[in-house]
């Protein structure tokens, strides 16, 4: 029996030490086999010497379905003695097997990395630990170590002495990587170009507490401000710093809503003075948690440009502001009409033409005669005009009047200026002369006489604001002063006349107002004479007649505006006047032509009637005649 026993182990034994010698890898299997033979067999495949101190008893069985190298055996018999409470340890070449209890008391082999380690002998490795405190960490890894290891913790170096199987000591560094991975600090500065650090500092620190849970420790970001070099460091894990450090650039970007800027803003149709005005009234009435935050503005006159400092997000506000008030402003072009017109004359051209004139009011009587001279009679092709005039029939008709009586010497026209005004902006113009007005007469000791002079403005003051509204109508402001010197006194001086009018008035576009009022007496002899005759010395008196004639001359003020359209220029608009010219002449014409047809035509029917009133006349006398005879037959009566 004894020897059947052997006989097999040595069988186990020579088939061993082939198939471990053997090039290629080949399945084993054995059964039944001594611990102790199976480590003498190690002992000689791995030419190593064991040290055996205690005595091992036991049989191991090994089913092999993969194939068995060398470094494989020797783990193989670490295995098996760890079964048995036992463990190999290499000391200076020599394995020895020892109590596993007690291993990392007999000088296990020290590593630095224990990565390249292919057995599994017990190994004692140090190693330190990154971003987190060792000995946090070395309670979250002792559930991983083996029974027997032994773990040790060094708080200055921060790290770690580890005593256990290669395995173990892998696995307890690869859950360290992960756990002090989130741990790991990440500091980054960030020189900030365009805000002060102090005014960013405290948005900062919000952020973080906002987006990142800061009860969780690796979660914190510690924000620093360096006043001195105006830098912000972060100090946390990278990815929240990365985000932090973004969000800090993207507001000290040159685009930042908080970057202090200098803007200069040209204005193109306000006054830099009236805007300048609303942004300080704007600006006193804000309120502002950080002082240096309000924005200042200045003017330059010059230049008739807005200056804004402060930070962007305001100086953008104010800009738009800006934008909006500096709008472009729709313009009105007016025209005006300074007309003398003659009471005695105006009579006459409405007598002359069968129109009722020559009123005191001598606006009144424009309007009564210009209301006569229009009508449906009167037919003028205005589709060629491109201004929106609603009343160009009326304008027509006022145009032809005043040519009628300019024509037949009733009116004087003074002056015809014209304005281009902005919108809701007062114009001015004056016609008119300086003259010398005596104020005064002084006599030097010697006798000599010197009279004081002062030079005056003698004239016709207009003033007009438009204010475009609704519906292509003008609102006007209208302000008129008329100055003349009248008669000298007895003390040398002259008199002074002023008449002033101021008036508001809604008018449609093209449409005209009239001012009337101001009248002054004129008084001129006429001299009605015989032609030839009335040029004969002595004779000619016979032939002559002097006439003392009074008149009064009113002076009428015309004003009619044109919206100027916004896509059209000034050119345009006179353009467009110019055809409105042409068309007022034709339809004078026009009009005096009808208005002489209609004169010709009374005449006709005056005549027609007195030849009917002829006829009737001479029927009546027949009449009469022939009744006279019957009577003086019937009463026996003869003609005496």
């Amino acid at each position: 029996m004894k020897l059947n026993k052997i006989y097999k182990s040595l069988v186990t034994v020579v088939l061993l030490t082939n198939l471990l010698y053997a090039k290629e890898p080949i399945n084993i299997n054995f059964k039944n086999l001594e611990i102790i033979d199976f480590i003498k067999i190690t002992s000689k495949i791995l030419n190593k010497n064991i040290l055996i101190t205690n005595n091992i008893n036991g049989k191991i069985d090994f089913v092999s379905n993969k194939p068995v190298y060398k470094e494989d055996l020797l783990n193989l018999v670490i295995y098996v003695l760890e079964s048995k409470g036992y463990t190999l340890i290499d000391n200076d070449g020599i394995l020895r097997i020892i109590r596993l209890n007690s291993a990392s008391k007999y000088n296990t082999p020290i590593y630095n990395n224990t990565k390249d380690i292919k057995n599994f002998m017990m190994v004692t490795e140090v190693f330190n630990i990154d971003y987190e405190n060792v000995d946090y960490i070395s309670s979250k890894i002792r559930h991983l170590l083996s029974k027997n290891a032994k773990l040790v913790t060094d708080k200055q170096s921060n790290a770690i002495v580890l005593t256990d199987f290669p395995s173990n000591i892998k696995t307890v560094k690869t859950v360290i990587k992960l756990i002090a991975k989130d741990s790991k600090k990440d500091i980054k500065t960030v020189k900030l170009k365009n805000i002060q650090g102090n005014t960013i500092l405290t948005d900062l620190r919000n952020v973080s507490k906002t987006v990142f849970n800061e009860k969780i420790l690796n979660e914190k970001v510690n924000i620093l401000l360096n006043k001195d070099t105006n830098t912000i460091m972060f100090v946390g894990k990278k990815k929240n710093v990365d985000f932090l450090v973004k969000y800090l650039h993207n507001i000290d970007s040159q685009d930042s809503l908080v970057q202090k800027v200098v803007d200069v803003i040209y204005l193109k149709n306000a006054e830099s003075k009236s805007i300048i005005k609303i942004l300080n009234t704007i600006m006193a009435k804000k309120v502002y948690k950080d002082k240096n935050n309000r924005p200042f503005a200045s003017v330059d006159d010059e230049s008739n440009s807005i200056i804004l400092m402060g930070p962007k997000k305001e100086i953008s506000y104010f800009k738009e502001l800006i934008k909006k008030l500096d709008i472009d402003r729709q313009q009105v072009y007016v025209k005006a009409r300074i007309i003398e017109i003659s009471t005695l004359g105006s009579r006459e051209v409405g007598v002359k033409y069968g129109l009722i004139a020559g009123t005191s009011n001598a606006a009144s009587g424009l309007l009564t005669m210009s209301a006569n001279m229009g009508g449906n009679a009167v037919a003028i092709d205005t589709s060629a005009m491109g201004l929106a005039i609603p009343s160009l029939t009326e304008g027509l008709a006022l145009g032809a009047t005043i040519n009628l009586l300019n024509q037949n010497g009733a009116a004087d026209i003074v002056s015809e200026p014209s304005l281009l005004c902005i919108n809701n902006k007062q114009s001015s113009i004056y016609v008119g002369e300086t003259r010398s007005i005596k104020t005064g007469t002084t006599t030097t000791s010697g006798g000599n006489i010197n009279d004081t002079y002062k030079r005056e403005d003698i004239g016709l003051t207009l003033k007009v604001k438009p204010r475009i509204s609704n519906g292509n109508k003008v609102l006007l402001d209208i302000s008129t002063k008329l100055e003349d010197v009248g008669q000298t006194t007895t003390n040398g001086q002259p008199n002074t006349s002023k008449k002033d009018l101021q008036t508001t008035a809604i008018v449609n576009n093209g449409e005209s107002i009239i001012l009337g009022g101001y009248i002054k007496n004129k008084k001129e002899y006429t001299i009605d004479k015989v032609p030839f005759f009335g040029d004969i010395p002595l004779l000619g008196t016979l032939f002559r007649n002097n006439k003392k004639v009074n008149d009064k001359i009113n002076l009428v003020i015309i004003i009619t505006p044109y919206i100027v359209p916004k896509t059209k220029d000034l050119t345009y608009v006179r353009d467009q006047l110019a055809q409105l010219k042409l068309l007022e002449e034709k339809y004078t014409k026009d009009t005096i032509l009808r208005l002489e047809k209609t004169k010709l035509k009374n005449k006709q029917d005056d005549l027609i009637r007195e030849t009917k009133l002829k006829t009737i006349h001479k029927e009546l006398k027949k009449y009469n005649s022939a009744n006279a005879d019957l009577l003086n037959q019937l009463y026996g009566r003869d003609d005496d």
